[in-house]
């Protein structure tokens, strides 16, 4: 039976258009392959705002919340509205709209009391969104002809309790879609389930991190033994670039595991950096995919990857923090142990150390899944724990395969804190974050097929 699992991202779900493309993608999909599962995010912007409503509540503010809550109402009830003009379908959606907002008004209310914010009330909230965008979508697929059925995805996703950026327990998703996905599919139903979201065994809900729908829909695929994966989103592949940066970036046609998870932890910002591992054991495709450009094959990501006479497949930059320590005695191990105190998962993200006995250079990876304020917050904590370190924000730069140094390729203009070669062939540079545009489009060379070293 062939199986393909597609996942839709936030851009593809905030507009009533948009999102009857993605319902007509579906039904296209479900004649075509004999079995489909789909997992949706939520509307772009929703996470982030559900994050901000549950910071306010527990800073008292109630007036602000209460906007932004009824601004988040406004915009699902406009969808809904505009895409179940009436029926039974849209009063259904309106009262589950509430109920879901309704609970999350009432966590704010605890929050505003108790002027705490845990973990595991931030992924209470946070969850909110995909749950509505889930809903919604499969309500529409059925209102398009779609045997669809809306599954819980922490019915499905059980993860470990590390709440903020969950670990999946692998042995019990498979138990669990085999025990709720697979009859739906064996019945001919399409199971829709919201992204991003997990629960522990005694039914506390997580989340999988910043980008974790992606993890959603490569957990599903290998659990089910999926054919393929598809990725959705608003670009027509992996570019060798982040396009707003390099105005020539181009769609790198296939890609290999190796590369793709190099690129996820590097700043690619269309796969989260962990959602590549359950498709390598069982070798399951990955493509990435444009709905509004369904005549470009995007990218396919799988073991192994044909050349193209270029030096490097993509250059890339993520955010990272740069310490440094001179004139001092100094001792790697000992320092890491007592980072990993403050800030223990900067510490598995160490990427470049060039170190003496009195003198160090460490730059770190920051993910993108720890959210767009993780590297100030961290700034902040550390330059008041480690007074005597300096510490600075920084953009590495990755160019994946390249053999040449980097330097090289650079001006004078721009002045490298540090540069290191790395594993299979991965040249890394850390730049001040006001020279990454002008980095990265110099380093973009290696990527063109008639480039040159000088």
């Amino acid at each position: 039976m062939s199986l393909l699992v597609m996942k839709f991202g936030g851009s593809l779900t905030a507009s009533a258009a948009q999102l009857r493309q993605v319902v007509r993608i579906i039904h296209a999909e479900s004649l075509a392959w004999e079995q489909l599962v789909v997992v949706v995010s939520a509307m772009s912007g929703a996470t982030d705002v559900l994050r901000r409503i549950a910071e306010l509540a527990q800073q008292g503010e109630s007036g602000a919340y209460r906007q932004l809550l009824h601004g988040l109402r406004a915009d699902h009830l406009a969808l809904i509205e505009s895409l179940f003009p009436t029926g039974s379908l849209r009063t259904h959606l309106t009262q589950a709209l509430d109920r879901q907002l309704l609970g999350l008004l009432a966590l704010c209310e605890r929050l505003a009391h108790s002027k705490k914010l845990l973990p595991e009330q931030r992924d209470e909230a946070m969850a909110v969104g995909e749950r509505l965008m889930a809903s919604l979508v499969a309500a529409l697929a059925q209102q398009e002809g779609v045997r669809a059925a809306l599954v819980a995805a922490e019915s499905v996703i059980l993860t470990d309790g590390t709440h903020q950026n969950a670990h999946p327990l692998r042995d019990a998703i498979d138990e669990r879609a085999e025990y709720i996905l697979r009859p739906l599919l064996k019945s001919g139903v399409v199971p829709i389930l919201a992204g991003f979201i997990g629960a522990t065994r005694n039914g506390k809900i997580t989340t999988l991190g910043r980008g974790g729908s992606d993890l959603t829909a490569t957990l599903l695929a290998a659990a089910l033994g999926a054919d393929e994966v598809w990725m959705w989103t608003s670009v027509d592949g992996i570019m060798s670039a982040d396009p707003a940066l390099v105005p020539n970036a181009r769609v790198i046609p296939s890609l290999t595991y190796a590369e793709i998870s190099e690129l996820a932890f590097f700043g690619a910002r269309l796969l989260h950096p962990d959602s590549i591992e359950p498709l390598i054991r069982p070798n399951i495709p990955l493509r990435v995919r444009n709905p509004h450009n369904l005549d470009h094959d995007g990218t396919l990501v799988q073991a192994s990857a044909p050349e193209d006479g270029r030096r490097a497949k993509a250059v890339t930059a993520v955010d990272g923090l740069y310490l440094s320590l001179r004139d001092q005695p100094f001792d790697l191990v000992t320092f890491l142990e007592q980072l990993r105190a403050e800030a223990p998962n900067l510490v598995a993200n160490l990427v470049i150390a060039l170190h003496s006995h009195r003198h160090a250079t460490l730059v770190f990876v920051v993910p993108t899944s720890e959210g767009p304020q993780a590297v100030l917050e961290l700034r902040q904590r550390l330059q008041t724990r480690l007074p005597a370190w300096e510490v600075q924000p920084v953009k590495v730069i990755a160019a994946i395969g390249a053999t040449v140094d980097l330097h090289l390729l650079l001006d004078k203009r721009i002045r490298p804190l540090a540069s290191a070669l790395g594993a299979d062939g991965r040249r890394l540079i850390a730049v001040r974050p006001a020279d990454v545009r002008a980095a990265l489009q110099q380093l973009h060379r290696l990527t063109e097929s008639d480039f040159a070293e000088r």
